[in-house]
């Protein structure tokens, strides 16, 4: 496993405490999920004590327990980092065993869940649902429906009001109700209480992507709107964090989000609330938006490669693509697909990908062209997306 920077921080926020986990799993998936969690993890070039245990994968070979779930890594005491260390950089030379394979529907429902299913061939490992904090209270049914499915449950927490959502970036983020200081001055903190005791109460894992794209001008979370100045981002998310923190919500693992950059897009370490604070980075980006019909797509590097650049200065925790998809606009989906897919399995450091299958600003959806369709199935049909088969359930 990796010894850096951020030491041992274990990936579900357990930290050194595993009693939300110790025998909470009430249903197969469940088991599954965490295994899976378990195996997402990283190797390190640096030594570290070896667990007491294997996890064995479907195919009957055993890999060893990573940090989330390790009985035998528990806190940085238990690790020899060399003396000679720099710390001036974070490192990123580790491997990430197996990747997720997760989508984010239009409302979660199942249906959406199966068409998506039926669309890429496959079952996802990850579902992210939205929550808007105007309107959406915590409610079990969604986190279990899709655990129970064999998914890694992920809630976007969005703290504004998304039914005034506008193609307008000056209508839709101009919400002084949500700006980051009065999220942080008691208002909400009810709010934030009830989630977080129902998500420890929960007690399995699930993701929480708070307040995401906050490099950009489009939510009401981001510098310069409703009056947030810098710094104001970083603080509402270490508070919110610490009222988790105090309800013991040890399941819960933090999920910070930012846009790809792009110019005017904010400086992201600036809005880092710190490796103390989060658990997976996020990066959000689409092949698509575009003024005019595009002759060539970017790829995996053209999109993500200056963003992960710039997140490599400042931390080395994994990272989960929180939101893909590309337009049919010019005929370069497929193509897209199968260079971007590929990188997502192969590249160091990334956990694997959420793909946004919607019609909406253009037809996002795996199934927007025959094409498209058979170079997804195809991309994510190789084993590092593991995902829950009917005979393991």
């Amino acid at each position: 496993m990796t010894v850096s920077m951020m030491g041992i921080l274990l990936v579900l926020g357990l930290q050194n405490d595993r009693s939300n986990l110790a025998g909470a799993a009430e249903h197969p998936a469940h088991e599954w999920i965490e295994e899976l969690i378990v195996d997402t993890e990283l190797d390190s070039e640096i030594d570290a004590p070896t667990p007491d245990r294997d996890v064995a994968d479907p195919a009957g070979e055993a890999r060893p327990l990573a940090r989330s779930l390790s009985p035998g890594i528990s806190s940085e005491a238990d690790v020899d980092e060399p003396e000679d260390e720099p710390e001036d950089e974070p490192s990123s030379d580790f491997v990430v065993r197996s990747r997720f394979l997760g989508v984010m529907t239009g409302d979660g429902s199942d249906a959406e869940f199966d068409a998506f299913e039926q669309s890429a061939g496959r079952s996802p490992n990850l579902v992210v649902t939205t929550a808007g904090w105007a309107h959406d209270n915590y409610s079990d049914w969604h986190t279990k429906r899709i655990a129970e499915r064999g998914a890694l449950p992920v809630i976007a927490w969005e703290p504004w009001d998304a039914r005034r959502e506008s193609s307008i970036e000056e209508q839709r983020s101009e919400q002084p109700q949500y700006s980051n200081a009065r999220l942080i001055d008691g208002s909400y903190d009810a709010y934030i209480d009830e989630w977080a005791t129902a998500l420890a109460d929960y007690g399995h894992p699930v993701g929480l992507r708070l307040a995401h794209e906050m490099n950009g001008t489009w939510y009401p979370w981001s510098d310069g709107r409703n009056g947030n100045a810098e710094g104001s981002y970083v603080a509402m998310w270490q508070y919110v964090h610490d009222r988790f923190t105090a309800a013991g919500a040890d399941n819960v693992l933090w999920i910070w989000s930012p846009n790809v950059t792009f110019g005017g897009s904010s400086e992201l370490k600036s809005l880092y609330p710190g490796d103390e604070y989060v658990d997976w980075v996020g990066v959000v980006g689409y092949f698509g938006h575009l003024a005019a019909t595009p002759t060539s797509h970017p790829g995996f590097d053209g999109l993500f490669g200056h963003t992960i650049a710039q997140l490599r200065t400042f931390t080395d925790l994994p990272i989960l693509i929180t939101e893909t998809g590309a337009t049919e606009d010019g005929g370069l989906k497929a193509d897209w697909i199968t260079e971007v897919v590929a990188a997502f399995a192969e590249e160091p450091g990334i956990l694997g990908f959420v793909w946004f299958d919607v019609d909406k600003e253009t037809d996002w959806r795996v199934a927007s062209s025959p094409e498209s369709q058979a170079a997804f199935r195809e991309a994510v049909d190789r084993p590092e997306f593991r995902t829950l088969d009917t005979s393991e359930s």
